[in-house]
């Protein structure tokens, strides 16, 4: 142990004299552009040379050992830059010299998830989670990163409104493999004619025990709002719903469910969820546990998890690898999320999103 930590430490400091250098050095050469351009530093250089200050700083405090200023003062350069995985990431090192373990966790947690598990700072991330999974109870947080961004909803705005359909499905062209993501920006105007809904027919094999059992799945997910993550409930009024499950015979693909994210941008945009019930006739006696499964799996979708764990004991795993519900490791006793799921949700929602999703404003 003081062997790997002295090792751990002696990288640390030469990873931190590698990226201030190159960070004071991009710093002076933007300020230079900056003052050649206008004649005068701008208010962004200004902010970003007090920033560059901060780094240095805080890089004394590690260099010297005093691991636990240092940590204060990554933390105000998080604060100032939270989506600087660097930031993060010294954030984390200079925690674990101090024995913070869990501004570590957190501050390496929110690395993962901002990064492509093949860049430097994703991988020294994950590294560091492994070397120290003991203290970090071998938590495997997984990147959420879609297209180079993360999405979420804007917890500020309100509770996410879910509506659960008994039995319906959307109509011709909408249906299953048909949905299509262009498609859902047209069903947003439709949701609020009078009289769509009264109009959708039934979907076959439907069972009215299905939509008790996707409730309970997304119930999974209910510790959201107790750890101050987002906030969620059940309306009976579809066009008061943010999110909207509808039910098809078949999905398409190899999926069972799928879960369309509301248009940014797009006034009264909604995220469409459908789930497939010919694969739940096939289950027999299973139907209710896989049902669930893949309930809570697709909420932790609309949560804002867009990108798979693979992990099999996890929820969000997304290889189709069948794991027992018993046998899943559990965040709580009342919940098939594991902790994998949990912080990784944590994290996204600690981070500053690219894309925002807003609840509808309740009348």
């Amino acid at each position: 142990m003081i062997d790997r930590a002295a090792s751990f430490k002696a990288a640390v400091c030469g990873l931190l004299l590698v990226w201030c250098f190159s960070s004071a050095v991009n710093q002076e050469a933007l300020a230079l552009k900056a003052k050649q351009k206008s004649g005068r530093p701008s208010g962004s250089a200004v902010a970003s040379a007090d920033l560059d200050k901060l780094q240095q700083k805080a890089l004394q405090m590690y260099l010297v050992r005093n691991y636990a200023e240092a940590c204060k003062l990554f933390q105000e350069c998080v604060k100032k830059k939270p989506g600087d995985a660097s930031f993060q990431y010294y954030l984390a090192v200079s925690a674990l010299s101090s024995n913070q373990m869990e501004i570590a966790e957190h501050a390496l947690c929110r690395v993962v998830v901002m990064t492509d598990p093949g860049t430097e700072w994703g991988k020294l991330a994950a590294q560091a989670l492994k070397d120290w999974k003991k203290q970090f109870s071998s938590i495997r947080p997984y990147s959420q990163l879609e297209n180079g961004k993360l999405m979420r909803w804007d917890k500020s705005q309100g509770e996410i409104k879910i509506w659960i359909a008994d039995g319906l499905q959307l109509p011709p062209g909408f249906v299953g493999p048909d949905l299509t993501v262009d498609k859902c920006r047209t069903l947003y105007s439709m949701f609020d004619r009078p009289g769509f809904f009264e109009h959708l027919s039934r979907v076959d094999h439907y069972v009215p025990s299905y939509a008790s059992i996707v409730k309970e799945g997304i119930n999974d997910w209910a510790w959201v709002a107790a750890e101050g993550i987002v906030k969620f409930k059940f309306v009976d009024d579809p066009r008061k719903a943010d999110v909207l499950y509808f039910w098809c015979p078949q999905s398409g693909g190899d999926s069972v469910g799928r879960t369309y994210y509301p248009w940014t941008g797009v006034a009264r945009a909604r995220c469409i969820v459908h789930v497939e019930t010919e694969y739940l006739r096939k289950w027999g006696a299973q139907t209710p546990k896989q049902l669930r499964q893949t309930s809570a799996h697709e909420f932790g979708h609309v949560l804002g998890l867009g990108q798979h764990s693979s992990e099999s004991s996890d929820v969000m795993c997304g290889h189709g690898v069948t794991v027992s519900w018993r046998e899943r490791a559990q965040y709580s006793n009342i919940s098939p999320v594991t902790r994998n799921d949990f912080v990784t949700l944590r994290a996204l929602y600690d981070l500053p999103p690219d894309d925002l999703f807003l609840p509808i404003p309740e009348k």
